[in-house]
């Protein structure tokens, strides 16, 4: 019955537990079908020194928020999780059963979930008002796609004073390198190609234009006809498991807007650098979806399962030094 109360399934869209006042024996043995929002007014690092059970607590929950400061966020979290209580609901469950799991076995569930939600009716209502603000405002026929939109340039160490270097650069820049299907082909085959050269030392990924990537095209969401089939290409032409395996060897270098895949892909490096003007966004949830490039496997890996559902969950940039200081980037570039 209580697993019945607390699902979305039901109505019940989010959950909000006081973590000032609450203790573990308080709450139930599994988590809720919905999200959990922790509420303190009291310092975090002030909570932790308090004791273990606030400690246990606060990571039996989906998402700290810290009040007041934070009491915006709340709003918008809410406003993201009411608009799209679906999507919410399976982006929680995913990153919290990703938090244990293998990153190949994330990927899969990641994929599986987002070709779910492709066919729920949160992404097909967001998907028919992208199309009507496109009858109402055409894309410029003359923004035709590059070929290539992933430039490949090998640097070979005899000729210089540097490693052995394979330089990959997203190459749309009159659509700020939105990340379309060819992008993720072109990515896939120069990054299988690393994989299978032992002398390539050092794989540098970086962007040509005002942005490193915008994110997913959106011209091209709702395409695909077969789910399955969708799900089977994320998993065969993956370029999130192909940098996840060359990690050591993958440096990226972002700049601009970095939304969606474009951080999720570079959170698999073994290094990310940022110039200052640097944001960073995971909106898919307000779509109806879940972060599909595979941010929720590499990013908690990096900032923690519950920061990343701040960030998804609220839909809000943040600048390099927030991400600095999460662990989401490694440098800031002077």
């Amino acid at each position: 019955m209580v697993a019945e109360d607390q699902s979305v399934v039901s109505g019940q869209n989010y959950l909000l537990l006081d973590l000032d006042s609450s203790s573990p024996e308080m709450v139930p043995s599994t988590k809720p079908n919905c999200p959990v929002i922790g509420l303190s007014q009291i310092p975090s690092a002030t909570k932790s020194a308090k004791n273990s059970t606030d400690v246990a607590l606060t990571k039996w929950v989906d998402l700290v928020i810290h009040l007041p400061t934070e009491q915006l966020l709340l709003n918008q979290i809410i406003q993201t999780i009411t608009d799209q209580p679906l999507a919410a609901a399976t982006f929680i469950t995913v990153l919290r059963a990703s938090e244990n799991i293998s990153i190949g076995e994330g990927l899969m569930l990641e994929s599986l979930a987002y070709s779910t939600l492709q066919n729920s009716h949160g992404f097909r209502a967001w998907l028919q008002d992208q199309v009507s603000n496109t009858v109402n405002h055409p894309p410029n026929a003359n923004n035709a796609a590059q070929t290539p939109v992933v430039l490949v340039e090998r640097q070979n160490a005899a000729n210089t004073d540097s490693v052995d270097t394979l330089t990959l650069t997203l190459n749309r820049p009159e659509k700020h390198n939105a990340f379309s299907s060819a992008m993720r082909d072109e990515l896939a085959t120069a990054l299988q190609l690393a994989a299978a050269d032992n002398s390539v030392e050092q794989i540098l990924i970086k962007g040509n234009g005002s942005s490193f990537c915008a994110g997913g095209d959106l011209t091209e969401f709702g395409q695909a006809k077969d789910a399955a089939l969708a799900h089977l290409t994320r998993l065969t032409r993956s370029p999130a498991s192909l940098i996840a395996s060359l990690t050591e060897k993958t440096c990226v270098q972002v700049h601009g807007a970095c939304i969606g895949a474009g951080i999720e892909l570079p959170a698999f490096a073994g290094l990310i650098s940022a110039r200052p003007d640097s944001i960073f966004a995971l909106p898919e949830v307000g779509f109806g979806l879940i972060p599909g490039a595979g941010g929720t496997v590499s990013i908690p890996r990096r900032i923690g399962r519950q920061n990343t559902a701040k960030l998804g969950l609220s839909r809000e940039s943040i600048h390099a030094e927030q991400a600095l200081e999460w662990g989401l980037i490694d440098t800031i570039l002077s």
